[in-house]
């Protein structure tokens, strides 16, 4: 077993109030079939995620890559923190960000340019791993958004590909988590609720469990894993570009039981240009719609996100009055705010 050795002990990472609910059914979209477009609406719309199969990501790919991101967590402690960069990048444990959020998980946080993996430090074969694999999961992400703008039905199929896949400057990460089984309790949090607050992220696991996402309604339901398919999130910018037709969802990942397997993900996040200007699509807004949101960069939602806690509601500073949205269509009424998390303390 993997041990996690850091300053932050058991007793400062909160437990979660687990519901004995069956696995959601998440909707599943096959990218290669007719109609994928209008699938992938229909799902951002209801719930902000969904399932992805036919993908075209290599089982190879995904399998190298798991088997080398498990061995660099297998390296003794001390070897890891040679990894550590200057923050928010490269090998972190248990501390999520600057502001006291805290999970029973060690990771990895690389940032990309050109397709390429920033972390010269890595060991070349599991370097070369996630460079092929950010390739294959980025095209990925490219087909996805041109699938939402199809869905949408904008005439331009590329206008949100190209504020990420073809952009300059785009901000693009990829995050390798590493949920080691917790042997002093269960139900503790591997990574708190929140929202991600880029265009879009794509997630892929082995085959242990402990993601689980918030429906409408608030209740937290558990997905089953799927080591074959990518999940795909819905994300804050997504929602404000789409003036509330998509909605970013919350989620979290419990941690293993003692006994089980470590949990395992790889996530790209889809970020545009700090520069990139945030607002609703205009094609969007039509017959006297207005805007949910105030107009903001990406660099300056980026800026106020990381002075939040992770369970923090972030666009809530940038939603305008309702009285401003009286027009509003349908189609993108408000979800229901979420519940303070059930927090306990490990003893």
């Amino acid at each position: 077993m993997v041990a996690i050795t850091v300053p932050c002990t058991i007793d400062q990472i909160p437990l979660v109030k687990c519901p004995k609910v069956a696995n959601a059914l998440v909707p599943t979209v096959d990218l290669s079939a007719t109609g994928a477009a209008a699938a992938v609406a229909e799902a951002c719309r209801g719930v902000g995620f969904f399932r992805a199969t036919n993908h075209g990501v290599p089982a190879a790919l995904t399998d190298s890559l798991e088997s080398r991101a498990a061995a660099f967590f297998a390296l003794p402690h001390k070897e890891k923190l040679e990894h550590a960069s200057a923050r928010p990048f490269g090998y972190g444990s248990k501390t999520i960000g600057p502001n006291g959020d805290v999970g029973w998980l060690e990771y990895l946080l690389l940032s990309l340019g050109s397709s390429s993996v920033q972390a010269s430090s890595l060991a070349p074969s599991l370097r070369a791993a996630l460079e092929e694999y950010t390739v294959a999961v980025k095209a990925v992400g490219g087909r996805v958004l041109e699938l939402m703008a199809e869905g949408l039905g904008l005439d331009d199929r590329g206008a949100l590909r190209r504020m990420v896949v073809d952009a300059a400057g785009s901000d693009e990460m990829v995050r390798v988590n590493h949920y080691p089984a917790c042997p002093l309790a269960s139900s503790v949090t591997g990574f708190g609720e929140h929202t991600d607050p880029q265009i879009i992220s794509v997630l892929r696991s082995n085959r242990t469990g402990g993601l689980q996402i918030m429906l409408r309604d608030g209740r937290w339901v558990p997905l089953a894993p799927d080591p074959d398919s990518l999940f795909v999130n819905v994300g804050d910018s997504l929602q404000v570009l789409t003036n509330g037709r998509f909605r970013s969802v919350r989620h979290r990942v419990v941690a293993p039981e003692a006994g089980k397997h470590a949990r395992l993900s790889v996530i790209y996040f889809g970020g545009p240009a700090a520069t990139q200007r945030i607002a609703p699509l205009p094609e969007l807004l039509r017959d006297g719609e207005h805007s949910l949101y105030r107009e903001f960069t990406w660099g300056e939602y980026k800026k106020a996100a990381y002075k939040t806690r992770l369970g923090d509601h972030r666009l809530g500073p940038f939603v305008l009055p309702a009285g401003n949205a009286e027009h509003h269509c349908s189609s993108s009424s408000k979800a229901v705010q979420p519940t303070p998390p059930h927090v306990a303390r490990v003893h």
